[in-house]
């Protein structure tokens, strides 16, 4: 769940302010209880963070719900037709971009970890220096 977090943030910090707050224009978003249409602006940070989120979100209920056949059949495809055709309109490249984050992410858990070889090299000269002690 970390990297979700860790993914939608990179994906926030890559975009300039210019970039954040260009605004998109949805339009004949329709209100189907007044039967009328509306053209919604957001901004196109707010569109590729729906995106990421919707991508993320078919992830984690690919774990939850996996062997859901209503699910597999029908919603699945819904979010990921969704998230692309939101892409698609506004040039994004969620696999581009997922693959850059993850490059940062194994780069920075490298840096966290000291290392299996490192530790096992310690525990092997312990028993040496204390028999040496002798």
């Amino acid at each position: 769940m970390g990297f979700i977090f860790f993914f939608l943030d990179e994906v926030e910090k890559s975009l300039t302010p210019k970039e954040r707050e260009k605004q998109v224009m949805i339009e004949k978003a329709m209100n189907l209880k007044l039967y009328c249409e509306y053209a919604v602006s957001c901004s196109y940070g707010d569109i590729v963070l729906i995106i990421c989120m919707l991508h993320d979100y078919v992830k984690t209920l690919d774990e939850i719900k996996g062997e859901d056949i209503q699910w597999q059949a029908y919603y699945r495809k819904k979010f990921l037709d969704m998230a692309d055709r939101l892409a698609t309109q506004i040039e994004y490249d969620y696999d581009a971009a997922l693959e850059k984050c993850q490059k940062k992410w194994q780069k920075k858990e490298k840096e966290n970890d000291i290392g299996e070889d490192a530790l096992v090299l310690a525990l092997k000269k312990a028993p040496k220096q204390k028999e040496e002690k002798k």
